[in-house]
């Protein structure tokens, strides 16, 4: 224990004497926060390195501080554990022992008041005050961190409204006589600027070239001795305008909670992976597989340099286990957020019926910060009309880039939120109308799609379910070890995990690439159209548009490598390749999704008859998605094929590039059996 204290008393002195280097003042306190030396003289000058030294050599169990204000050249929003963090710009920020969060501004060149409450749980600490910084241990254990530490980044500007907080009231301007007064030669351009500033900070922007300019001009033309002609008194309205824009664009932005990317979990018996799998196959063994690859969703959080929000949507019939399996994900504090209505356009509130200072209040987007978003019903979503839901697709679209959203609207005008808005998203929805897959093909989808597949029960399955224990009961004893397993995985990784890609073999990147390659052209968005003629119906086709695969190929990556992790492992290895490989191919359109998997079950070679038994379709339709996957340049047509009368009916052939997904390496790690066909023509490649 004593040699524990006596590291930890020299990472604080070495911190002390870093903080002294970078010119702040240096103080020793106590565990109880209070400073243990007469501390007024280094309000005005620096102790020295060797001065800090001697209080380390004299003081048992120091904590470091830093006097804020002139000296130091920092004022410093001490915000308790539940206070308001809005309207902070980013800058240095530390977490302290309580919770809180001290966020570090540059001193102005004015003196800066120490303010106390000057918001609910909120102080500012300026000249004359001073905080305690990491790494100081506090009274409850709990050691102040860096979130954002001054040798990553430099301290902001400090913002207006705590100026105006802890700065003596201004004496007010009595614009009743401003407007009355006339201006000789010397005060034009002075008073000409407090007027436009007065203006155009109470008028509309829609009036600012409207009324706003007029009544410059009249006032001009009757309180300025001479007036300022009409190009100086334009400069100075347009000087005026252009901050007065920068400040209206700058009260738009909301930035939110300094947010610590990896949850803080409580402590709990740990679970390990084995322990959730049997207890999800024991209640509920259909669900196990989509439970699990939802795991592999939600763990990528902990993967530091992943970046790129994960949306995932389980889809199937109504009744199939989809609300059941986002269930066992619900509630789990820190972690997860749920919602039963959800839009994009919550995401960024632009609500006309919310005032503007509440917005950030019901925006959806910093409250999923670093977490899971599950949405349990995405049907909704995509029954909408064909404008709304391409315009609420779009917004979609934008957010899963994980870098914030940008809105405009009349209500509001622009609010915004910038930076780093990572996320993960599970959802469920039935079945996916063919205009949401068309839609998605223009607009390039981030989402990826998985088929539950649920079987119908038996009478005997039906009556077994009647008398076991109930559903609800057992998809609770599922919800509580997936929140135990989570937090025993958050525990693991408290600072989250520096994946290093050069320990994954190739071979596994190799089946992830495929699998990119192949999901890129099944999306591929291609324009069909009908003409009729002597013969009957003829599809024409323009060229497809194929998205390039990089995106869909680090997403898949992620998504093995939260398996991994969720298994144990740190690097990817065949048990991760399963999900990619299911994922990619139900991620594409349901007719085209299934084409392909019925292709792989013949062996890569299908005549029209068979695509129209498997499609349970007509001929002609047959024949359009043939001629689709032929113009992705998924198959091709063979040349001794052609549907004619008293010839052979027409067949696709696998393209070379895909036929990987009907070899053994494929089949093996999907885990289906071989048909003994398939078998016996693979048997030989030993």
């Amino acid at each position: 224990m004593e040699q524990n204290n006596m590291e930890t008393n020299n990472q604080i002195l070495e911190a002390a004497l870093h903080y002294a280097e970078l010119g702040l003042s240096v103080i020793p306190v106590g565990r109880d926060k209070k400073p243990l030396i007469e501390w007024k003289k280094y309000q005005e000058e620096r102790a020295s390195q060797e001065q800090i030294k001697e209080w380390w050599a004299q003081f048992p169990d120091v904590n470091v501080g830093v006097v804020t204000g002139k000296i130091s050249g920092i004022v410093v929003v001490d915000v308790e554990s539940g206070g308001d963090v809005k309207n902070l710009p980013p800058t240095v920020i530390s977490k302290t022992g309580g919770g809180g969060w001290h966020c570090f501004y540059l001193y102005p060149n004015l003196p800066v008041q120490n303010g106390v409450r000057v918001r609910e749980l909120t102080d500012i600490r300026g000249d004359g005050g001073y905080v305690v910084m990491p790494p100081s241990l506090h009274k409850s254990g709990n050691r102040y961190e860096w979130l954002v530490s001054p040798n990553d980044a430099d301290f902001a500007e400090l913002p207006e409204w705590v100026l105006q907080k802890t700065s003596k009231q201004k004496q007010k301007t009595n614009w009743q006589e401003f407007i009355s007064r006339e201006n000789p030669n010397g005060a034009r351009n002075m008073s000409a600027t407090q007027l436009a500033g007065k203006l155009l900070y109470h008028i509309p922007i829609e009036f600012w070239d409207v009324s706003g300019w007029a009544t410059m001009k009249e006032w001009n033309a009757q309180n300025n001795q001479p007036p300022l002609t009409e190009g100086e008194l334009r400069g100075v309205w347009d000087s005026i305008k252009k901050l007065e824009l920068g400040r209206r664009e700058k009260a738009s932005s909301t930035p939110t909670a300094p947010t610590k990317r990896v949850f803080e979990a409580p402590m709990g018996a740990d679970v390990t992976f084995a322990e959730w799998r049997e207890t999800v196959q024991r209640n509920f063994p259909e669900l196990v597989f989509p439970a699990e690859v939802s795991l592999a969703v939600v763990s990528q959080i902990l993967i530091t340099e992943i970046t790129n929000p994960f949306a995932l949507v389980l889809v199937d019939v109504p009744a199939s286990g989809k609300t059941i399996t986002l269930n066992f994900f619900a509630e789990i504090e820190g972690l997860s957020y749920a919602t039963d209505k959800f839009t994009p356009a919550s995401f960024v509130s632009n609500a006309a019926n919310v005032k503007k200072k509440d917005l950030q209040e019901v925006d959806l987007l910093p409250r999923i910060q670093y977490k899971t978003l599950l949405v349990r019903d995405f049907a909704t979503l995509f029954s909408k009309r064909d404008d709304d839901l391409a315009e609420l697709m779009g917004l979609l679209t934008r957010v899963l880039d994980g870098e914030g959203l940008n809105t405009d609207s009349g209500v509001h005008g622009k609010r915004h939120y910038v930076g780093e808005y990572l996320f993960m998203m599970l959802g469920a929805s039935t079945p996916i109308p063919p205009k949401v897959w068309k839609l998605m093909g223009a607009l390039g989808s981030r989402l990826f799609f998985l088929k539950m597949n649920a079987q119908d029960k038996s009478e005997e399955e039906l009556i077994e379910q009647l008398v076991t224990q109930t559903a609800k009961n057992k998809e609770r004893e599922c919800r509580t070890i997936t929140k135990d397993f989570l937090y025993t995985l958050w525990r693991k990784y408290p600072n989250g995990f520096d994946w290093d890609r050069a320990k994954d073999k190739k071979e596994f990147l190799a089946v992830i690439v495929r699998c990119a390659q192949l999901l890129a052209h099944l999306r591929g968005n291609i324009n069909v159209w009908k003409e009729w003629d002597e013969e009957g119906r003829v599809y024409n086709y323009n060229p497809p548009t194929i998205e390039k695969p990089d995106r869909i190929n680090q997403l898949l990556y992620n998504l093995a490598r939260g398996h991994a992790l969720v298994c144990g492992r740190t690097q990817i290895n065949e048990d991760d390749l399963k999900l990619v490989i299911e994922i990619a191919t139900d991620s594409a359109p349901t007719i085209r999704s299934k084409l392909f998997r019925k292709l792989l079950e013949k062996n890569g070679v299908m005549s029209t008859g068979e695509v129209e038994i498997a499609l349970d379709c007509s001929k002609p339709t047959a024949l359009k998605e043939m001629e689709t996957l032929k113009f992705l340049g998924i198959c091709y047509f063979a040349s001794n094929s052609y549907g004619q009368v008293g010839e052979p009916e027409k067949e696709i052939h696998l393209v070379e590039a895909f036929k990987w997904f009907l070899g053994e390496e494929c089949i093996r790690l999907r885990g289906i059996p071989l048909p003994p066909k398939q078998e016996q023509l693979l048997g030989g490649d030993g």
